[in-house]
């Protein structure tokens, strides 16, 4: 679908009520068994997979106050928010590239949803992959890599043959990648300052109306306390959320990211003890669960940001399974 950009918000108080009319529109005004599809579509067709993104990137140059509002409303009327592997971890990397310009035609994939990436973390050659979110199809791969001598770089390659098996990639595979940056631990920390996924405190929401949709606790007993607990900091995360963004300040909205990423994994946590049994992992070979030596530079998406993380799937699995 051919992406539009015949408009533009001038105003922060105009994109806000697009907003409110985009989701009026496309998803409570729709039927059940037609909206999910309809949202995808208008989702590509008015640039709302990267609302925040620059409008020559696929964006529409929303402020963050304007993108606190849109995804307040996707979580409140439980609309399927984009995937931020890419949204919120490629895409920001690519547009801190050297060239962003270079990377049109992945902007332009990233911004209509037809994209799958995977980011793979690897310290050494001979060490294992840390994959995160592992995904039956990938198009491309983000690899962050850390070298000899306390190096480390960002780049771009096609899937290789060993990556469904968990398998580094040859010197033959990296002879066709980009790279991206040279120096991972800058650019990362920069991801980190400039690039906030606001999109995550709303996630949180959305996690834990699930959570209380399929809890059976008891209403007086412990595991139900703590999903009481996480709702009220939930709540107040989201009115400091709301506050920070209206401050101006993005040094200051690290602290709200940094707290969804807390609720986020105690959620998960509690979703595991609830499923007990089920939430057990498939076997792995022997040696592959034990703890990795501290990575040097902090190449690790999953703490740069907050959406991506090395839990695996199989708990998300087991959420949508049981709902």
């Amino acid at each position: 679908m051919r992406l539009r950009t015949d408009y533009l918000e001038s105003t922060e108080s105009s994109a806000r009520a697009f907003a409110t009319n985009f989701v009026e529109t496309h998803w409570l005004g729709l039927a059940d068994t037609s909206r999910l599809a309809s949202w995808e579509d208008a989702l590509t067709e008015h640039h709302l997979r990267v609302p925040g993104y620059p409008s020559e990137y696929g964006g529409r140059d929303w402020s963050d106050g304007a993108l606190v509002h849109f995804w307040s409303l996707c979580a409140e009327h439980d609309c399927p928010m984009p995937d931020p592997v890419t949204t919120e971890l490629v895409g920001p990397l690519l547009l801190l590239s050297l060239n962003p310009k270079q990377h049109r035609a992945h902007f332009q994939a990233i911004a209509a949803g037809q994209a799958s990436w995977e980011v793979v973390c690897l310290d050494l050659p001979s060490s294992p992959l840390r994959r995160l979110k592992p995904r039956e199809q990938t198009d491309w791969v983000l690899l962050i890599q850390n070298q000899a001598e306390g190096r480390s770089q960002i780049e771009i390659l096609n899937p290789w043959p060993g990556l469904a098996a968990n398998l580094p990639p040859t010197t033959a595979d990296l002879k066709t990648s980009l790279i991206l940056s040279s120096d991972a631990r800058a650019m990362l920390l920069k991801l980190h300052r400039d690039h906030q996924p606001l999109a995550a405190v709303w996630r949180n929401r959305a996690l834990l109306k699930t959570l209380r949709t399929l809890s059976y606790m008891d209403p007086m007993g412990q595991e139900n306390q703590r999903l009481c607990e996480l709702e009220i900091l939930q709540t107040a995360q989201e009115t400091l959320c709301h506050r920070l963004v209206q401050s101006g300040s993005r040094t200051k909205q690290l602290i709200v990211t940094q707290i969804a990423r807390e609720i986020q994994i105690k959620s998960l946590q509690l979703r595991r003890e609830q499923l007990g049994y089920y939430a057990l992992t498939e076997a792995t070979p022997p040696g592959q669960n034990e703890p990795e030596r501290p990575i040097d530079a902090p190449i690790d998406a999953h703490f740069m940001i907050e959406p991506i993380t090395l839990i695996s799937d199989f708990f998300m699995d087991q959420i949508e399974t049981n709902a």
